[in-house]
């Protein structure tokens, strides 16, 4: 951890401008580093202090906010979007941009409803991600241009698709499938998991679509966010 005794979530500058006050969490030092240089040389943000885990990060925020936390979507110790969730629950008016190498839709699209304000990759360009800072900072959205297309696409079937059903008008079967879907779980491991055949879990996943009208597994793992069956902050496993 790294610290700057400075408070308010802007800071002066010698000049006069107001700098943008930045907490990074990262499990990777290195990437704290490299990221804390860019940020720190640009004349917009100063990294104030810096976390590799989610209960660290969280101590840091309270006691400095800042106007914009830099986080990766996995931590050692919490779950991307129940981090996220917590985050933009106890400090709504802190800016969330997740800095990440999770590319499928269905990681942007529940950040993004957790409460994460931008979604950048860490393969992209020092520029972009400075631009994502300025963008959230000054309170828009902010998805890395690579995203941006099937992030959309994701949000718009979402959108269209619900039919108007709950969790509670699934079978607690289909609750335990969607579930493990919304957790990351691939067919064989809930087969594994739940005592089933692949082929039968393969089915149940058919079924939830067709029942749902949601065509993908973002949809259907948002639908589960929302329905609140993933919002144990733990990582459970799908018969729990």
């Amino acid at each position: 951890m790294t610290l700057d005794d400075s408070a308010g979530s802007e800071s002066p500058a010698s000049d006069g401008r107001n700098i943008c006050r930045v907490v990074l969490i990262d499990e990777h030092q290195i990437v704290r580093e490299a990221v804390r240089h860019l940020i720190d040389a640009s004349d917009e943000c100063d990294v104030v202090a810096e976390a590799g885990n989610a209960s660290e990060a969280l101590r840091l925020i309270e006691s400095l906010q800042p106007a914009v936390v830099v986080t990766d979507f996995r931590l050692p110790d919490r779950m991307g979007m129940y981090f996220i969730a917590e985050l933009h629950s106890r400090f709504p008016q802190v800016a969330i941009l997740v800095l990440t190498a999770l590319q499928t839709p269905e990681y942007v699209v529940t950040a993004v409803h957790a409460g994460a304000r931008g979604y950048v990759l860490k393969d992209c360009r020092g520029t972009e991600l400075l631009r994502a800072l300025h963008e959230v900072a000054a309170g828009r959205q902010y998805l890395c241009k690579s995203l941006s297309d099937s992030a959309r696409r994701v949000f718009g079937a979402e959108d269209k698709g619900r039919t108007g059903l709950g969790a509670t008008d699934l079978t607690e079967r289909q609750r335990q499938v969607l579930r493990s879907v919304a957790l990351g779980y691939r067919n064989k491991e809930i087969a594994e998991m739940l005592g089933e055949s692949v082929k039968a879990i393969q089915k149940h996943r058919e079924h939830l679509r067709d029942a749902l009208e949601l065509r993908s597994t973002a949809a259907l793992t948002l639908f589960a966010v929302r329905e609140g069956l993933v919002s144990e902050s733990r990582h459970p496993r799908p018969g729990e």
